[in-house]
């Protein structure tokens, strides 16, 4: 690999938005150098460049700078974002990942490239398999899994019910309503 230094730009949190829309007056992009190199890589960590990143409600919540406990914390000033994301390996401390690995986090940083502890990637995607990588951060990802439970594990509707959705034009809105239909069920979506 030819990239051993790299000039990366990422998002950070400047000022927390206790209300309405985050503006540049919060979220800022910045440039930093960073060390692809193999021998600067720390043990158990691994360079990647970000593929996709999922951008979700839940992160409106941790710009806020209000601790309620609903969510996980606050993200810290001035320091880079993180997001459910999609990535390539680019170089490895670890040996249970290696160049060219697919690998999908809950932690991944948003910027062009980053150095992370392979402790916080869930697991290897597999390209070859067929399924567009941007699905595992919708369908088979955070929303995915939540319409799941909601739809399979708590209403458990037989075929024929009325199923009514709430915030049906939302990512786990949209995918519940389409597991009801699968189970033959009437979808009623709100908005």
């Amino acid at each position: 690999m030819a990239l051993d230094k790299v000039e990366s730009k990422e998002w950070y949190l400047a000022a927390y938005a206790a209300q309405g829309v985050p503006t540049t007056e919060h979220l800022k992009l910045r440039t930093v150098p960073l060390s692809l190199s193999l021998d600067s890589i720390p043990h158990a960590h691994v360079a990647l460049q970000p593929l996709f990143i999922s951008v979700d409600p839940y992160l409106r919540t941790k710009m806020s700078g209000r601790h309620d406990g609903l969510y996980s914390p606050q993200f810290p000033l001035n320091q880079v974002i993180t997001a459910f994301g999609v990535g390539r390996v680019l170089r490895s401390n670890d040996d249970k990942y290696a160049e060219g690995d697919v690998v999908l986090s809950a932690l991944f940083p948003v910027a062009e490239y980053c150095v992370v502890p392979s402790a916080v990637l869930i697991r290897k995607l597999d390209p070859a398999a067929g399924i567009p990588l941007p699905e595992y951060l919708s369908c088979l990802g955070l929303t995915g899994f939540a319409a799941w439970v909601g739809i399979h594990l708590l209403g458990d509707p037989k075929p024929g019910s009325n199923v009514f959705i709430s915030a049906a034009a939302g990512g786990v809105g949209m995918v519940a309503g389409q597991l009801a239909k699968l189970k033959g069920c009437r979808v009623i979506g709100s908005t």
